[in-house]
């Protein structure tokens, strides 16, 4: 791929969205299978109560995207170590499970297809860890199993969950030794003021919090995984940039980056294909698809890119036809969760950086 495309454009248009409003400061790269086409970052990481300005190695709280980059890469490397079938009923792995859920798979939990609901608020039940894994599995089904997909945090709380009764590791652990060291991934983890030693100037802020009585920086956003501890499968993750971008180029050299192997080429090829065209919306395992309607994505990238996106304001495109990946990074959500300009900035951009290749 040309190095010396142009991406005047791109720093434009961010630059416009700043001076909207629409996000305090962002980190952005796009990269081929082997290098970096283009990095950028602007704006500030902190706005209030005093202003920090973005660096190039700024830390994100990535929220959602936690979901793709911890829980189903760790449920797609037991499945290579033979520990776990996508098949398996989760009742095998959890047996306090309701019998009425007898039915939902680890499958339905990746592709949002298990029938729980979108949302459940946990930080306020006055519970242990393990007895609020029992709330949401215990949880009524807004609708039948394998009948839709509707996109659920408790799926991915429960996969999180999952993956440390099978693998006897905590999502940190397992995701360091498989995903984050192999990769030079050395300012990616959860709880990053305590793992990685990162100072507050470091990270990024979300927003402020009433119930904690401050404002967010360093601490996960999402209240469930707040109140889980921080790590949990649905939310909690911290990077920046430049590691997503190792993450990226690994997925785009189908598991591979450098001389690391991280998945075999055909976990990647199974994991990115669409396992829900059945249903009313399309979904690979754990990622979102590019042919969805109204996706992040926008609509030049090939029918076979998949990403995700992160409430704090981040998101990940990965498209292996034009062998193109892009790490857009912000924080939104600071001071407040109240802007939502980044749902019509994304697709916006995400087109502008597939025309620029031509």
């Amino acid at each position: 791929m040309d190095n010396k495309l142009d991406f005047s454009a791109v720093r434009e248009l961010l630059e416009t969205e700043l001076e909207k409003g629409s996000f305090p400061g962002a980190a952005l790269s796009v990269v081929s299978k082997n290098e970096v086409l283009y990095r950028t970052h602007l704006g500030s990481a902190q706005l209030q109560p005093e202003q920090r300005k973005m660096k190039s190695d700024t830390i994100f709280g990535l929220a959602s995207l936690t979901k793709v980059i911890v829980t189903t890469s760790s449920i797609m490397k037991l499945v290579e170590m033979g520990r776990i079938n996508i098949y398996d009923y989760i009742k095998e792995y959890f047996p306090e499970l309701p019998a009425d859920k007898d039915e939902i798979t680890i499958f339905h939990l990746l592709t949002h297809s298990s029938g729980y609901q979108a949302i459940v608020k946990l930080w306020d039940q006055g519970m242990n860890y393990q007895q609020k894994i029992k709330y949401i599995l215990d949880l009524p089904l807004e609708n039948e199993v394998g009948e839709l997909v509707n996109y659920s945090d408790p799926n991915f709380i429960l996969l999180g969950e999952l993956v440390q009764r099978v693998s006897g590791m905590s999502l940190q652990e397992f995701s360091q030794q498989y995903f984050f060291s192999p990769l030079g991934m050395d300012n990616t983890s959860y709880k990053p003021l305590t793992n990685l030693e990162a100072a507050a100037d470091d990270i990024a802020a979300a927003e402020y919090c009433s119930w904690r009585n401050k404002m967010i920086v360093g601490e996960v956003h999402d209240e469930n995984a707040y109140s889980l501890g921080e790590i949990s499968g649905h939310a909690g993750l911290f990077s920046n940039n430049k590691d997503l971008s190792k993450f990226v180029m690994m997925l785009l050299n189908n598991g591979s980056y450098q001389d690391q192997t991280v998945f075999s080429p055909l976990t990647i090829v199974s994991m990115r294909q669409n396992w829900t065209a059945d249903l009313n919306q399309n979904r690979a395992l754990g990622w979102d698809l590019r042919n969805n309607f109204r996706s992040s994505g926008g609509i030049l990238f090939s029918d076979q890119a998949y990403g995700h996106t992160g409430f704090t304001g981040t998101s990940i495109w990965i498209d292996p036809v034009l062998e193109l990946g892009v790490v857009f990074l912000t924080n939104r959500v600071h001071p407040t969760r109240d802007n939502v300009d980044i749902i019509s900035l994304r697709p916006r951009l995400h087109n502008l950086i597939a025309a620029v290749l031509k």
